[in-house]
């Protein structure tokens, strides 16, 4: 399947297929369906003003993966570096080598402009996920430790 893929940016028009690969991602990692609108599917992925980039994985004129990620510049030592926040592969496409060509479209993107690293996290419970990766060579970040402070109510 890789060779017949094809890749574009997000459109409008995506919002349905981008749910639902959100949403098999979401349940793989054991999370609730994501509460995606077509208005925040347009202010955060779509434009170039967007402040995340969304490329599509195509198969036969069916959107079969998506890769999002964000540009970083860090202040402490002037590079840049692309934070990956999402892969997902439609479970029909999945082991057809769909995650390996979104994980080169966004690394071939970052070289371009100008990134020195790829980063990302993944869910401490996700094996086939960290399989995948150290399959393309990635290794655990022992630079940083990933925290989080949530914002809900009643949060400090």
């Amino acid at each position: 399947m890789a060779k017949e893929l094809s890749f574009r940016w997000a459109e409008a028009g995506d919002f349905e297929a981008v749910l639902s690969l959100a949403t098999q991602l979401a349940h793989h990692i054991e999370e609730k369906t994501p509460s995606l609108t077509p208005s925040d599917f347009a202010t955060y992925h779509l434009g170039p003003e967007a402040p995340m980039r969304l490329r599509l994985a195509i198969d036969d004129g069916r959107v079969v993966g998506m890769i999002s990620w964000t540009l970083m510049h860090e202040l402490y030592c002037g590079k840049k570096r692309v934070f990956i926040s999402d892969v997902s592969v439609d479970r029909a496409a999945r082991g057809r080598g769909v995650g390996i060509a979104l994980m080169a479209e966004v690394k071939a993107w970052a070289q371009a402009h100008g990134a020195a690293k790829l980063t990302w996290e993944v869910w401490y419970r996700n094996a086939s996920a960290k399989t995948f990766y150290e399959q393309l060579g990635a290794t655990v970040d022992d630079e940083a430790v990933p925290y989080g402070l949530m914002l809900t109510d009643g949060a400090g």
